[in-house]
């Protein structure tokens, strides 16, 4: 009798094939972008960048360190949020020289996740931080200076599909 428990068991569990990775799961979506702010020449970051939107721009006027004249959005990436696995976003493509790494923690809930996210600038962490992001309300990070400017990042949660 136990031998044909086990027999039906071992038939059953091989019919059903390998087990679902449920870390790899799509739980969301993630944006950056990252904006090249300057009081100067804006195309000496290069020539024909584009203004960010204009709800981005007045919402950069707005922050208390924000005092720049110009803005020019530099690259945009987004990418899915898997459930456990750690994430990257390359805003910049093709280059690696500014990644943004990111891992939920925990379940998100009522269109908020909290994560573990890092900021990388030529294979060097150079930040790490815990935010909550809320759908929709984008996470503004100071970023390095460059070519006489600094560059920003505006992270957001674009989806979340729980």
């Amino acid at each position: 009798m136990v031998i044909r428990i086990i027999c039906v068991l071992s038939i059953l569990l091989s019919t059903l094939g390998p087990a679902a990775d449920l870390g790899k799961e799509v739980i969301g979506r993630m944006q950056v972008q990252v904006i090249f702010a300057t009081n100067g020449e804006p195309s000496i970051a290069a020539k024909g960048l584009k203004k960010p939107s204009t709800e981005v721009e007045k919402k950069l006027k707005t922050l208390r360190k924000t005092s720049f004249k110009h803005y020019r959005v530099l690259g945009m990436d987004r990418q899915p949020v898997f459930r456990s696995y750690e994430n990257w976003l390359t805003p910049l493509k093709p280059s690696e020289e500014l990644l943004l790494s990111f891992e939920p923690r925990g379940k998100a809930q009522s269109s908020k996740m909290m994560l573990d996210l890092e900021l990388w600038q030529s294979r060097k962490k150079i930040m790490k931080a815990g935010p909550t992001l809320e759908k929709g309300k984008p996470l503004y990070i100071f970023g390095p200076k460059w070519r006489g400017g600094r560059l920003l990042l505006a992270i957001e949660l674009v989806e979340l599909l729980q």
